[in-house]
């Protein structure tokens, strides 16, 4: 692409990472539109999208044009992006982590097989040919977006549906009791019209019996409202103590009122960047050392490998209920030890292995957005909003990424120094995530004291 559209590695660097830019920075403005839009449609919308600009990419020379329709095919991927995340939320909630790692051997499997895909067919068909081929791949997220469906209704519905029972059962409890005091007090009175002394003890007897029976049923009904307000205040404590202030009507402020979400979006943004700075110059990195082409791109299949590997031992360990964020900081340190030894030699075998250890970090890494999804998410309702706004800061993330390794190569021309950077990089990503576990642990032991008492 730097011979094709005359430019150098930052400008190539940057257009590169604009299909994963926009379709990040397009999720805010589709979860805002999705509620009022059919979600199959938009995904069905936007996999048309990106496979028609991936292929009107090949045809044009000019970076402002390639750019234009990548940028594009990113607006498509997010209107397909979006739809899936959120059905994958709706039907797997307590398990939206687990499942979310297991769609990701998709993006792993396409890191290992694409770039063999892409080197062939460029060998073969040349340059349009290789695009035109991807964007054939690309239009399967059609059939993807026609697997979209409305999940059934959840669980807090069904939990409103007994609140609604419990209230028609306290009316009733209060109706009886009303009626019943009605119906002593005439009969009362009539007593006293009819009879006197004598059937004015016996009235006196029935109406001490009468008020036995209220006073029972008025003890019944406090033990019931306690008990209500229990479950209520169990299932809602955390909302009312934290997002009371916020709310208007049913609605809360959303995320102005999840200080610790916020927290954690530099992490989104540092992962990012750091994935996407080794998978755009892994292959050109080789070459640069002298690798040929060929063997070049076998890199990132190696890279992929690790990471299927990786993924399948992190799902294992998830399923079994491990503390991900101890798997995410040991495997994170491990990466950015990687990167920074990458001056040790330029050989093939320590390539390969370089690869190997930083694929199996990655595909392991980017799991981290979804568990911070579940974790740092205080409010259910605010789930799509995060998610939204995590894709915001992975785009800038993204951009960043082609963009200043692209530049960091042009002014050093060395990406050795370019990976050591990277490493750096990516270590303050993983202090970062260090104190956010801590935090929210401490926030677990808070809740789970505030329960207890």
């Amino acid at each position: 692409m730097v011979e094709r559209l005359e430019s150098d590695y930052a400008t190539v660097g940057f257009i590169c990472s604009l299909p994963a830019t926009f379709m990040c920075l397009g999720c805010p403005f589709v979860t805002l539109v999705l509620p009022k839009i059919n979600h199959r449609f938009v995904a069905l919308l936007g996999g048309g999208l990106c496979g028609l600009c991936i292929i009107a990419s090949a045809f044009f020379k000019n970076s402002v044009a390639v750019g234009i329709f990548l940028a594009s095919s990113g607006v498509g991927l997010s209107m397909t992006f979006m739809p899936t995340v959120i059905a994958l939320n709706d039907f797997f909630r307590e398990k939206f982590v687990l499942v979310n790692t297991i769609t990701l051997y998709g993006y792993t499997a396409g890191s290992m097989l694409l770039p063999i895909v892409m080197e062939r067919s460029f060998e073969a068909y040349g340059y349009v040919g290789a695009f035109i081929i991807l964007g054939g791949i690309t239009f399967n997220l059609v059939a993807c977006g026609a697997t979209i469906r409305k999940a059934p209704r959840n669980a807090a519905v069904n939990k409103g549906k007994s609140h609604v029972k419990v209230n028609e059962k306290r009316k009733c409890l209060f109706e009886g009791e009303s009626s019943k005091q009605t119906e002593s007090i005439s009969y009362h009175n009539e007593e006293e019209e009819e009879n006197e002394k004598k059937e004015e003890e016996e009235e006196e007897q029935e109406e001490e019996s009468s008020e036995d029976c209220v006073l029972e049923e008025r003890h019944l009904i406090q033990t019931e409202r306690r008990n209500i307000s229990k479950q209520e205040t169990s299932s809602n404590d955390r909302l009312s103590r934290k997002s009371s202030v916020f709310q208007t009507g049913k609605r809360s402020c959303g995320l102005l009122n999840e200080p610790l979400y916020l927290f954690t979006i530099p992490i989104h943004f540092l992962i990012i960047f750091s994935i996407y700075a080794w998978m755009l110059f892994l292959v050109p990195h080789a070459e640069h050392l002298g690798i040929p082409p060929s063997k070049a791109v076998f890199l990132s299949t190696i890279g992929g490998i690790g990471g299927i590997i990786s993924r399948t031992i992190f799902i294992i360990l998830v399923d079994k209920g491990i503390n991900v964020y101890v798997v995410y900081i040991a495997i994170g340190l491990i990466g950015t030890a990687s990167f920074l030894l990458d001056f040790i030699s330029s050989a093939y075998a320590v390539r390969a292995t370089l690869a190997f250890v930083q694929g199996s970090t990655f595909f392991i890494e980017d799991a981290i957005m979804a568990t911070l999804f579940k974790d740092a998410v205080f409010d259910d309702r605010n789930f799509n909003m995060a998610v939204a706004v995590s894709q915001l800061a992975q785009g800038l993330g993204a951009i960043s990424a082609g963009t200043f390794t692209g530049y960091l190569f042009d002014v050093t021309q060395s990406f050795t120094k370019v990976f050591i950077i990277v490493g750096f990089i990516h270590v303050v990503m993983v202090v970062h995530l260090f104190i956010v576990s801590i935090l929210i642990k401490r926030r677990r032991q808070d809740a789970s004291s505030d329960f207890d008492h």
